[in-house]
């Protein structure tokens, strides 16, 4: 009587003591698959922000040495060649437009270099994401990660360079309205270059160039650097001088 007690209260003992292993091995599991999670949330966070800084780094050199070529591009003399070649070297192209075909009688030449976050938006990721793209606008700048865009579009008619505009925006999240939202604003400079005087906005009659600076959208002339008022000493000789 007494042994079969006995065994009866070593089997509860042992039911007892396999239920409390069993629990602590699920816990044991939860912990490492909640360790093995998060490891791998880390690991995607670290490699997302190393993939947009090397990209970002990329083409901050890929805008450097569009820069230093047109730093000795001559605007006042460039032809059909000359704007071809910075084109297409910096990774640009033409686009055949408003032309059905590109020729040195009509021609136009587009160059875009842009960091990684402004392409997502603008391809059907963006749609995807949503108001994510807003937050990671407002938010990898502090993990110096910053988004801009660089255009240069030039235009080439009868052989020669007829119209230039180039342009470097850094795209910025700021409040709009009276705090209501936060919305992306461009700041930046652009420079445009034509090879005849007959701008509208001209305040020179031998005005060549103009710089605006950007904040938000290009006002003219008010954020434009045109003297309102210029005597023949103070008009820009000729876009070659930039």
């Amino acid at each position: 009587m007494a042994g079969t007690q006995g065994l009866s209260v070593g089997s509860r003992l042992v039911k007892v003591i396999d239920h409390h292993l069993k629990r602590t091995d699920t816990r044991r599991r939860f912990r490492a698959t909640l360790r093995w999670v998060a490891r791998l949330v880390l690991i995607s966070i670290v490699g997302s922000w190393l993939f947009l800084y090397i990209d970002s780094v990329y083409q901050r050199r890929r805008a450097e040495t569009l820069f230093a070529d047109l730093k000795s591009f001559n605007f006042a003399t460039a032809g059909f060649p000359e704007v071809r070649d910075i084109i297409v070297r910096n990774g640009g192209r033409a686009t055949q437009r408003p032309w059905p075909t590109c020729t040195p009688e009509g021609c136009m030449f587009e160059l875009w270099i842009v960091t990684r976050l402004p392409r997502i938006q603008r391809s059907g990721a963006a749609e995807f994401l949503g108001d994510k793209v807003l937050f990671l606008y407002d938010a990898l700048p502090y993990f110096g990660v910053r988004s801009w865009v660089v255009a240069a579009i030039f235009e080439v008619r009868n052989g020669k360079l007829q119209r230039s505009q180039t342009a470097v925006w850094e795209i910025r999240m700021e409040w709009q309205g009276s705090r209501e939202y936060k919305d992306m604003v461009p700041y930046g400079y652009e420079v445009e270059t034509w090879r005849d005087s007959a701008d509208p906005f001209s305040a020179c009659p031998s005005e060549d160039y103009r710089v605006f600076i950007d904040r938000g959208f290009k006002k003219v002339p008010k954020n434009s650097f045109t003297p309102a008022s210029c005597s023949p000493p103070q008009c820009p000789r000729n876009a070659s001088s930039m």
